[in-house]
């Protein structure tokens, strides 16, 4: 399997009509020197996309945890179980002060729609949706099993979707993203790709004061689009406060539409 780490010069990957992702660095991060917790797992190949969110002391605890589940990856699990017992030889391996947050989803398709392993710890956030009228179809909870902290996640999830689904991860920064520009859900749910990421960008460029945010990790995944891509395997972000340093040295804020970068 091959893993591109992209760390620095990517913030925004999408492809319009199957997926997007999308990081950003808090403003008072920027301000304050920290590196950027919140990493990004994207496996168009396999279908597994992820997001953890990680303390600032050790910012790069997302990335060691999504690298250390993609690097692992050499039979995909095919049940619940067999992702339970994955998952939790890695959060075994994952130091006490390496803790970070972690919201999966793994897509197996089928005949008729696709069957979907979601894995759940922290207070990150994952929610699936109906594309035509909008209806809320699964949404995660809250727990204390943050990786480096608990050894282990409880239970996995398996739910199975149909077409005209729309899946929304996101860390507990894009709460702030959705006060600041008063962004529903319902804005993000059937709206193109392209047209979600315009709104979000529009709310972080806009010249307010009280634009204060923690750092966003926003993935979004449609089905059954996301089969037609192969755009590799990708982790981004959990980025210590040198490597941040580099990129906001040479980027504004304002520059992040600038690096939407397409399929």
């Amino acid at each position: 399997m091959s893993l591109i780490e992209v760390n620095n010069d990517m913030r925004v990957i999408m492809d319009r009509e199957a997926f997007f992702v999308m990081l950003l660095t808090g403003t008072d991060k920027i301000r304050s020197g920290y590196g950027n917790g919140d990493g990004l797992l994207i496996d168009s190949e396999h279908y597994i996309f992820a997001i953890a969110d990680a303390t600032e002391r050790f910012p790069n605890a997302s990335r060691i945890l999504l690298s250390k589940i993609m690097g692992g990856l050499t039979n995909i699990p095919d049940t619940s179980e067999q992702w339970r017992a994955y998952i939790n030889a890695i959060y075994q391996q994952q130091e006490y002060h390496l803790k970070t947050t972690l919201s999966l989803i793994a897509l197996k398709q089928s005949h008729n729609g696709c069957e979907a392993f979601v894995v759940h710890g922290g207070d990150s956030s994952l929610n699936i949706f109906n594309r035509l009228n909008k209806k809320l179809l699964y949404k995660s909870t809250a727990n204390m099993n943050f990786a480096g902290r608990s050894t282990s996640i409880d239970t996995i999830d398996s739910i199975n979707l149909e077409s005209n689904t729309r899946i929304v991860i996101h860390s507990d920064g894009f709460n702030d993203i959705m006060k600041i520009g008063s962004i529903d859900f319902d804005d993000l749910v059937a709206a193109p790709l392209f047209d979600c990421i315009s709104l979000i960008l529009t709310q972080v460029n806009a010249e307010n004061v009280n634009n204060e945010y923690d750092d966003v990790g926003l993935l979004i995944v449609d089905i059954p689009e996301i089969f037609n891509v192969i755009a590799g395997s990708i982790v981004m972000g959990g980025t210590t406060h040198c490597e941040e340093r580099c990129l906001q040295n040479n980027l504004t804020i304002c520059d992040y539409s600038s690096l939407i970068k397409t399929f």
